[in-house]
């Protein structure tokens, strides 16, 4: 746990109340604050002292959890009394930035594949015995850290970078931004300013890495181009930049100095475009973070990958079964029909902004769609306008059931669960369906 000395003895205020939530609150009360908590869902607040309205005004700072939003249109009715009351407003990254400045941090964003960096990063540090801790949107909450790592791998939100005040990272990664979330920023260009965030108050010796193979980043790799800031780095999936990493054919080629250098083949479990970005941003923060190419490449070459993630659950009867729960939107799906061939796409559960619509070119292979949750019925009439054969199931075991069923049918590679959707209408989180997924296949199957 992260120690808050700063605050012994102050008033401080959190809303919000899930896992971040609580991680600020018992870090401020281990160091000695006077913490009241607002919950409206009052999940778990009942467990600390409870902040009404009417105690803002005596507050020292308020603190917001990832799921709070500060701005417009989406704004809590309760930051707007903080703001009234001239109560400052941080959130958990905010309090870590401040008590943690001497050490060492690396930060990780995108709309995809951001976990999966985080992770490699963390992964290759660890192999190379760095004292290393990684947590934020994914695994512990920042707070929760060990405060003696001399390292510490940040997979940083939308929502955590929106409400974020201090920032100035030591090493910043930008990956990709494709829509999401954007009933929560107001529109795509919301969406835009919370994630270019992270290269706010960049210092002297801070790094900038940007994936460029959308057209957002690559404007906002232009932009820091343009403000001749020290050290911008690019990387991609699909070529080699100039001045940059990326890849040509199953080749990392780090040209920084335009020098077209060799640096390893890829992990055979990190396929597709994206993960070569992954690959190549991951690579770029341990180089200028003090790690050799060695090292990076062994450690890269041990990495097995993450859960929900294209996760090969079985291989049985001829027929892969892949587990691609963390795919909520059709985006991140696209890697997965991509990669794969004579698909039973399961898919669906709580639609977010972008269609499927546009995954169309992928369509012919797609064998049978089996369809859960919310959406499927107005999926379903989507995929049969295209000439897609589907069926609504609507819950995952129906689905797992039916599958089995018709891969005898129809000649059928893989069982790829991919929902382009959010979990929330029958599950808590994606982790729980991509679990039930594979308890479902094994049951059915091993």
């Amino acid at each position: 746990m992260i120690p808050l000395n700063f605050y012994k003895n102050k008033r401080v205020g959190i809303i919000g109340c899930g896992k971040t939530g609580a991680s600020v609150a018992d870090a401020l009360i281990a160091s000695g604050a006077e913490v009241k908590v607002h919950d409206d869902f009052a999940i778990t607040s009942g467990s600390y002292q409870i902040l009404r309205r009417q105690d803002i005004h005596e507050l020292g700072i308020l603190i917001v959890s990832p799921g709070i939003s500060i701005l417009w249109p989406n704004t809590h009715p309760m930051v707007h009394i903080a703001r009234e009351n001239s109560i400052p407003i941080l959130n958990d990254v905010d309090l870590f930035q401040q008590h943690m400045r001497q050490k060492k941090n690396i930060c990780v964003t995108g709309t995809n594949g951001k976990s999966t960096t985080a992770a490699l990063i963390y992964h290759v540090f660890n192999y190379t015995g760095k004292i290393t801790d990684l947590g934020g949107n994914f695994g512990n909450p920042v707070l929760s850290l060990a405060p003696d790592a001399d390292f510490f791998i940040l997979e940083l939100s939308s929502y955590q970078l929106e409400s974020c005040n201090i920032l100035g990272f030591d090493t910043a990664i930008l990956l990709n931004i494709t829509p999401d979330h954007l009933r929560r920023h107001g529109g795509i260009e919301g969406y835009i300013n919370s994630k270019q965030r992270i290269f706010a108050n960049f210092y002297e010796k801070s790094t900038a890495i940007i994936g460029v193979d959308d057209g957002h980043c690559f404007k906002i790799f232009n932009f820091l181009k343009s403000i001749n800031h020290p050290c911008v780095v690019p990387i991609s999936g699909k070529h080699v930049p100039a001045a940059g990493v990326g890849w040509s054919e199953n080749k990392l080629i780090d040209n920084r100095l335009n020098s077209y250098e060799f640096v390893c083949e890829r992990n055979p479990i990190l396929d597709g475009n994206h993960n070569r970005q992954n690959i190549a941003a991951a690579y770029m923060a341990c180089m200028v973070n003090g790690l050799d190419r060695e090292s990076f490449c062994n450690g890269l070459l041990s990495f097995k990958g993450l859960e929900h993630r294209q996760e090969i659950v079985a291989y049985l009867d001829n027929v892969l079964y892949v587990n691609d729960s963390k795919a909520t939107n059709a985006d991140s799906v696209e890697q997965a029909l991509e990669r794969f061939d004579k698909i039973i796409w399961i898919l669906g559960g709580r639609p977010k902004e972008d269609s499927i619509e546009k995954l169309a070119k992928y369509f012919n292979k797609i064998q049978f769609a089996l369809l859960i949750g919310e959406v499927a019925e107005t999926w379903s009439e989507l995929l049969t306008k295209y000439g897609v054969k589907n069926e609504i199931a609507q819950t995952l075991d129906i689905a797992v059931r039916r599958s089995g069923e018709i891969s005898k049918i129809y000649n059928v590679d893989v069982v790829l669960l991919a929902p382009a959707c959010a979990s929330f209408d029958q599950f808590k989180n994606f982790e729980e369906r991509g679990d039930k997924f594979k308890q479902l296949i094994c049951a059915e199957k091993c």
